[in-house]
């Protein structure tokens, strides 16, 4: 499949940044959401069922997050795999030729 030409001008590192950021913010949040329910725990004097509807909510929030800051990861990484593999394969064609 023929890629468009206007994204060739896009660097992969570039890319990788824009990914990167968002992979920060989902994973300071699923951090976060881990602390917040440990603390909540630990402190909260809160009926039973309160506390059941807490820890679905946190751990549904931590699981979202975690996820999707994994997703994000692996954006990056498969985008610079290419650049990879070009560049270890240009590596190899230059010992070859000495």
């Amino acid at each position: 499949m023929k890629t468009a030409q206007w994204t060739d001008k896009i660097s992969d590192s570039t890319l990788c940044n824009y990914f990167y950021v968002f992979f920060v913010i989902f994973s300071v949040w699923a951090a976060l959401s881990l602390l917040f329910g440990v603390w909540v725990f630990a402190t909260s004097k809160m009926s039973a069922g309160m506390m059941a509807g807490l820890i679905v909510n946190i751990l549904l929030s931590f699981g979202i997050s975690a996820t999707s800051a994994l997703f994000l990861y692996l954006i990056c990484e498969r985008a610079l795999k290419p650049a990879m593999k070009a560049a270890a394969f240009a590596d190899m064609s230059e010992e070859d030729q000495i």
